[in-house]
């Protein structure tokens, strides 16, 4: 029996050190434990780290459980032990905790009797406090010299930008929370080379900047591309028929904090290793995927392990090659909202994670929605899908496949298995050895915008994917939309018969003038009163909270600021 979740919000202590004459090393952070979900014998427990103090990068957080739960899987840090006096360490891809930021983690567990939350914490051994303090105490005597050297950092001569939670405006679920590139420098991508000054492979391999395009087209890539933290790419900023990568994985790995919009990853077999996925999501944390295109992945369309929270949006993942596998996911939690899946054997997804999976159309499935009979107990809110037969599908019935040990909630999710061209289909109920949930695991599925299963396949249908859609995107709809009587499972691009060796063709363009490189174009900064010849991309012209270039690349997709 699923009961009602409970939250406790609990302050604690770290230490960090301020360089300042005559100021001492400042202490403070803020902890919130919450029992996200809870049935008999097992919980879900979300923990907030937030830092009050100076930059720390790695950390332990301690705590006891009072009634002898044992923590059973983890996200975002290892714990040993798992019952007791528990010590919590960082991941990698958590470590680092800047000031007034905060990370997510979390685990299932088990419970028996009560279930308790814990009255203490404690961070880098220090117990809490509840407010920021010295950890020392000021000196009782003036210094009599004066310092002999400098502080090793120098204050910022403006505070960084604060902006809204959310990516953009129109923003869901677990990667919401991702900021990208705000406040971070703006580079133009100016050309399609695989590498070298001005390409994309050059765009992304530092942190803290907002990716924008100059040109439109393949980047023909040969090897993979790895793209750093604090990074937001603006592929709806290219002219022509869009941008996209050919030939290559795209890498997040152990990255954190990505925004990614209107961009294409197209692996397929110029690859050299067929071992590598079309997007490599591994050790990577908050990041948020809006209206991407993902195809001919060799491996997976998506692999995705010791990940977390993470969005996929109004994007497609369609037509895997290889394995033939959609996407791969483990540790969590996962975000799918609005998004149109296609030609695919299985994973669609492979959720080993806690994950929401909200208005998705599932086309030509030979396994739909996979848990993989895993040992890890996992739980999934289920709703407003439609999942369609089609020409490759083998049993209509395993839109839910290999769900034992999975609870699920699931609502308002329809079949069509008949496969006669139009949708006409049927409720859908739990299957595959799951446990049905009552109520979402999570307080946030609420909040996601929800449409009725036909409602959600028709506005799938008309947004999903990178803009304008190219050949690949509309072979793939075509098929979708045939409901039942077209679509394939591909061994290779090629096979689809598209020009380009399989991969279609992406027209350039002329980029709009932008004289300050500020990546908003002239006219767009005097039609709001800014100054084309000045760099004001991190001002706040209207004061939203989202800087001016956010405020432009937003526009682009969400009709705003037109």
């Amino acid at each position: 029996m699923r009961k009602t979740p409970i939250a406790l919000a609990i302050v604690a202590a770290t230490a960090s050190v301020a360089v300042a004459t005559n100021a001492q090393a400042a202490a403070g952070c803020q902890v919130t434990y919450q029992v996200s979900s809870q049935w008999t014998s097992g919980y879900t427990a979300a923990i907030t780290i937030k830092n009050l103090g100076d930059p720390i990068n790695g950390w332990q957080l301690g705590w006891t459980f009072p009634a002898g739960q044992t923590i059973t899987q983890s996200w975002g840090f290892t714990a040993s032990p798992t019952s007791g006096a528990v010590v919590a360490t960082n991941a990698d891809y958590t470590a680092a905790i800047g000031t007034n930021a905060a990370i997510d983690v979390g685990f299932n567990g088990t419970w028996t009797g009560t279930n308790p939350v814990p009255t203490a914490f404690t961070l880098n051994g220090t117990a809490c406090t509840g407010t920021t303090a010295p950890t020392t105490a000021p000196p009782t005597t003036t210094p009599t010299t004066a310092p002999t050297t400098a502080p090793t950092t120098v204050p910022p001569t403006t505070a960084p930008p604060v902006g809204p939670v959310k990516a953009f405006p129109t923003a869901v679920g677990f990667g919401a929370v991702a900021t990208g590139g705000r406040g971070g420098t703006v580079y133009h991508v100016t050309n399609l080379n695989d590498s070298g000054s001005g390409s994309f492979r050059d765009a992304v391999s530092a942190n803290n900047r907002i990716v924008v395009f100059d040109v439109g087209g393949y980047l023909k890539l040969t090897s993979t591309v790895l793209v750093k933290s604090n990074i937001t790419i603006a592929g709806q900023t290219a002219p022509g028929a869009g941008v996209g990568v050919q030939g290559g994985e795209v890498s997040f790995n152990s990255g954190t904090n990505v925004i990614v919009r209107n961009f294409r990853f197209r692996m397929g077999t110029e690859d050299a290793d067929q071992k590598n996925s079309g997007i490599n999501w591994l050790d990577a944390s908050n990041l948020i995927f809006d209206h991407v295109s993902i195809e001919f992945g060799a491996w997976n369309n998506i692999d995705a392990v010791r990940a977390s929270n993470i969005t996929m949006q109004y994007s497609i993942d369609a037509n895997p090659i290889g394995q033939q596998f959609g996407a791969h996911t483990e540790t969590g939690p996962y975000t799918w909202w609005r998004n149109l899946w296609g030609n695919s054997h299985n994973r669609n997804p492979l959720a080993k994670a806690n994950t929401q999976f909200v208005n998705n159309v599932v086309y030509n499935y030979q396994a739909g929605y996979t848990a993989g009979n895993s040992s890890g107990h996992f739980l999934h809110d289920v709703v407003g899908n439609y999942f369609i037969t089609g020409p490759r599908t083998t049993s209509a019935s395993n839109y839910y496949y290999q769900t034992g040990n999975q609870q699920i909630y699931n609502k308002d999710n329809w079949l069509d298995s008949n496969k006669d061209g139009a949708l006409n289909g049927a409720a859908a109920a739990v299957r595959g050895g799951a446990t049905e949930l009552t109520a979402p695991f999570s307080a946030d599925t609420a909040n996601i915008p929800t449409l009725s299963a036909a409602a959600g396949y028709a506005d799938v249908i008309a947004k999903a994917g990178a803009t304008p859609r190219d050949d690949v995107d509309k072979l793939v709809v075509a098929d979708v939309t045939s409901l039942g009587t077209k679509g394939d499972l591909w061994s290779s691009q090629t096979a689809t018969g598209l020009g380009n060796n399989g991969y279609g063709t992406l027209a350039g363009g002329t980029a709009k003038t932008d004289t300050d490189k500020d990546g908003m174009p002239d006219a767009w900064e005097t039609k709001y009163g800014l100054n084309p010849s000045t760099n004001d991309a991190n001002g706040d012209f209207d004061k939203t909270g989202y800087t001016n270039i956010e405020k432009y690349l937003n526009g682009l997709l969400d009709n705003q600021y037109q």
